[in-house]
């Protein structure tokens, strides 16, 4: 048998074999993914950003802070990344925190007055952001089965975190008329009946505050004593969020938070456990770093489920240390030995640390004022933009965003590249976007019906691109119908 007869046999002889034995059929392996809840809180995330040919996208739908950073605080930071060999007592910022929270909110420290027969200790966890800290309270819910209380018009963000990881949660009515801040009756009435009606056990009650996230508004102190007294109440754990105040712009007639007598009350009431959430960079000025704080009323609560928390680097400790220590006017701008360090290994450097220093000693407070000045100036130019174009605004008083309700444009046909349809709350988004590149959150983030958020702590340029934008959607939908600014 030649050599072409024998490769023929075997080709026959293999052929004869596959088709006397079929493969088995391979069952698909099920693989790990996302829950039901994760998956339809994915749907309903504002991930989508078409591509803009003409222009870049002006993001007024981030909780972030895009403002100039102050050149004491940029040297602040860069001495931070300079220095080396961080000792532990340098990279500790617990006492400056518990002086922050002192004077902002009359948070006492460790031990509560007047109370000599238990000590009052507070745990204090440091985190890579504020939102990453409320993960893992979501996590202490779903684990003792709680679950979580939000306002109407809380951050979508903190909404989504919930549902993500199959929290359950209850909404508590809030109105425009109150600035959708939770009143104490309308609270005691939804935990009422979530524990006698939807077998609620352990509610836990967010509250942001003293500016609330979006809207603006604040909290006073009186309001924020009636909340958790109704928490206590109703044996509710209470996460105060904080971590977007400190940039209140209009206080007229506002009173300062005073948490002493609170802590007190706290100390005694054994049902009732509280936690601070706050976040450094919007207070500090210093946007683009982020590091959060978690100060929980009852320790071991704490040591059970953050132990794995990733913790922010000790450069970045040693660098918000510093800033807290311009702001509580405990240091100055630098110690003697950074200058010795600075001066053998970087002449330039210290010659613009003696500069900033000479410029800026003694004036944080100012920057803080600067700060708020800026946001106000906003606001009203934002408020008078979106008003003018056919919007009806929720205008606050401090933080970096507010609310308005498309009035003009709901019920509106429009058609652009991409997208046709009657406008609402919810396309807006998307129909502003795909037409002027303005990117603003819908009302399925505010989770209020008809109401968009809009954040205006943007670079200087980008907020004047904003404001053309907004009025460019004017007359691409209305034409002339709105008066002119």
């Amino acid at each position: 048998m030649d050599v072409f007869s024998m490769s023929c046999w075997r080709f026959k002889l293999a052929t004869s074999m596959h088709n006397k034995r079929q493969p088995a059929e391979v069952t698909p392996q099920k693989i790990i993914g996302f829950s039901n809840s994760a998956l339809t809180t994915l749907e309903e995330a504002e991930f989508f950003v078409p591509e803009l040919k003409d222009c870049s996208v002006i993001h007024m739908d981030l909780d972030r802070s895009f403002l100039s950073v102050p050149s004491a605080v940029k040297a602040s930071i860069f001495e931070s990344f300079v220095r080396q060999n961080i000792t532990d007592s340098e990279a500790d910022v617990r006492s400056s925190i518990e002086k922050l929270v002192g004077n902002n909110y009359g948070l006492p420290g460790d031990d509560c007055p007047d109370i000599a027969e238990s000590s009052y200790r507070k745990e204090i966890v440091y985190g890579s952001s504020c939102l990453a800290l409320f993960n893992k309270l979501i996590i202490c819910c779903v684990q003792e089965q709680g679950t979580f209380f939000f306002p109407m018009g809380t951050n979508g963000h903190y909404v989504a975190a919930a549902k993500f990881m199959n929290a359950k949660t209850l909404t508590i009515p809030t109105n425009v008329e109150s600035g959708f801040k939770i009143e104490p009756m309308a609270l005691d009435a939804a935990l009422e009946d979530a524990i006698e009606n939807n077998n609620v056990f352990r509610p836990w009650v967010y509250i942001s505050g003293p500016t609330i996230n979006p809207s603006g508004f604040l909290y006073s102190d009186n309001e924020i004593k009636d909340l958790v007294s109704v928490c206590a109440h109703r044996s509710a754990r209470v996460v105060i969020d904080t971590s977007f105040s400190g940039l209140e712009f209009q206080t007229d007639g506002w009173s300062r938070w005073n948490l002493s007598t609170l802590s007190y009350d706290i100390c005694l009431c054994s049902t009732l456990t509280y936690f601070m959430l706050g976040e450094l960079s919007l207070q500090l000025t210093a946007s683009g770093l982020d590091f959060g704080f978690l100060i929980c009323s009852k320790p071991p609560n704490v040591e059970l489920s953050f132990g794995s928390l990733s913790q922010p680097h000790k450069t970045l400790k040693y660098a918000f240390r510093k800033l807290l220590g311009l702001k509580n006017e405990w240091d100055g701008h630098f110690s003697s030995p950074f200058y010795s360090l600075i001066m053998e290994q970087q002449d330039k450097a210290q010659e613009w640390f003696e500069q900033v220093q000479k410029a800026d000693k003694g004036k944080f407070s100012n920057i803080i004022m600067e700060q708020r000045e800026k946001l106000k100036k906003r606001a009203n130019k934002l408020t008078k933009t979106l008003e003018s174009c056919g919007w009806d605004v929720v205008g606050g008083d401090g933080g970096t965003s507010m609310l308005a309700k498309p009035t003009a444009y709901i019920s509106r046909s429009f058609k652009i590249d991409g997208f046709e349809g009657e406008l609402d709350g919810c396309n807006i988004r998307e129909a502003v976007l795909r037409s002027t590149g303005l990117c603003i959150s819908s009302s399925k983030w505010t989770g209020i019906p008809d109401y968009c958020r809009f954040s205006f702590a943007l670079e200087s340029s980008e907020f004047e691109r904003a404001m053309d934008c907004i009025i460019r959607f004017r007359e691409l939908v209305l034409g002339e119908e709105q008066g002119s600014i």
